[in-house]
């Protein structure tokens, strides 16, 4: 079977669930060739160590044009989300033609409006995986840019196209005509804590926290020279150019070795971003967490809400990681220690729904 993937490169969330997805799909069927497109960096599907796939790069999404991984361009992602929709028309054409050359049988979307289109046209069945669609992000900005009213009008009619829709926890908007509520997916690790802790010579002694700001490379120097509890070895994924150990924090690039789905497991706590990915990667593996909302983006309060409701989570303010003063913070969060992992990955659920076993 060959499935195209259609996944918008907007942050790294997407891209981590639909790897996930692929991973549980080929645990069912080895013989799955994914097809994938999107603009996301082809190492994030490799470094996943998927093997039955041919990549696409180009960008079939736009999401918001990001300043920061806080941050948003609102005029500039008005002209870039605009300029997209005009290009769907004669963009799906041409993709239609050439997924039905590859024998294509499904097609997937992780939320691009391109992959839709492009699947209807092929006349293939048509997968819509998310826990938000853009029509819902871009509501909030309408009174602002009423722009943003026209481009979800059509967005609407294009996302109520696919065959089946999934939807997945943190989920911003509920619809009865969803086929499926799956909980969060995400990719499996590579190692197990002990062999990850062994790997950077951590001693047995400290506890592990990982710094994380999701997809968009962020500049964490205020954190290097912070005070942290001498038991503790802190993971710093940034803007850094090599990895490098200073006292007890290990500095590492934004792509390392440093596998993101092993750090979390290893992880006593996360602190960063209340990003999909990140989120479902805690919940899979029950580690602490401690959560910086976005402001102005409307998925966060759902994901504030979603991780309220777990045991071991503290939302921290945005101005207090930035000064990195979160010494009560991380007691707090050692002190909340681990909870058993959620029952199922919800890419195993996904995976079973799309071959139709479920």
């Amino acid at each position: 079977m060959k499935i195209a993937y259609f996944i918008s490169s907007h942050g790294f969330g997407h891209a981590s669930r639909a790897i996930a997805v692929m991973e549980a799909l080929s645990v069912y069927d080895p013989e799955i060739h994914f097809e994938i497109f999107t603009g996301t960096q082809e190492w994030l599907i490799r470094d996943a160590g998927l093997r039955n796939y041919t990549y696409h790069p180009g960008a079939v999404d736009v999401g918001l044009v990001q300043l920061t991984p806080m941050d948003h361009d609102l005029p500039r992602s008005v002209e870039n989300i605009s300029a997209y929709l005009e290009s769907i028309p004669e963009r799906s054409d041409k993709l239609a033609a050439e997924i039905l050359k590859l024998g294509v049988e499904k097609v997937i979307c992780d939320i691009s409006p391109l992959g839709i289109i492009t699947g209807k046209k092929a006349g293939l069945p048509t997968y819509l995986f998310e826990n938000f669609t853009w029509d819902w992000i871009y509501e909030l900005y309408e009174e602002e840019c009423p722009e943003f009213r026209q481009i979800n009008e059509q967005l609407r009619e294009i996302f109520i196209q696919a065959d089946f829709r999934m939807q997945s926890e943190p989920l911003c908007d509920p619809l009865p005509t969803a086929d499926i509520l799956i909980p969060p997916a995400s990719r499996k690790p590579h190692h197990t804590a002990a062999e990850f802790r062994a790997s950077l010579g951590i001693p047995d002694a400290h506890r592990i926290g990982l710094i994380s700001m999701g997809g968009i490379p962020e500049n964490l120097d205020f954190a290097v020279n912070s005070h942290i509890p001498d038991n503790l070895t802190l993971l710093l994924p940034g803007t850094f150019e090599k990895m490098e150990k200073i006292g007890n924090k290990i500095l590492l690039p934004h792509h390392s070795d440093c596998y993101h789905p092993d750090m979390v497991q290893a992880s006593d706590f996360i602190i960063g971003k209340a990003g999909y990915s990140t989120i479902a990667e805690v919940c899979n593996a029950g580690a602490a967490y401690g959560f910086i909302s976005r402001a102005n983006f409307r998925e966060s309060d759902v994901t504030a809400d979603f991780l309220r409701r777990r045991p071991n989570t503290l939302e921290i303010a945005q101005d207090r990681f930035e000064a990195f003063t979160l010494d009560e913070e991380i007691n707090k969060l050692l002190e909340l220690g681990r909870i058993p992992p959620q029952p199922v990955n919800g890419s195993r659920i996904a995976a079973e729904f799309i071959l139709g076993i479920f």
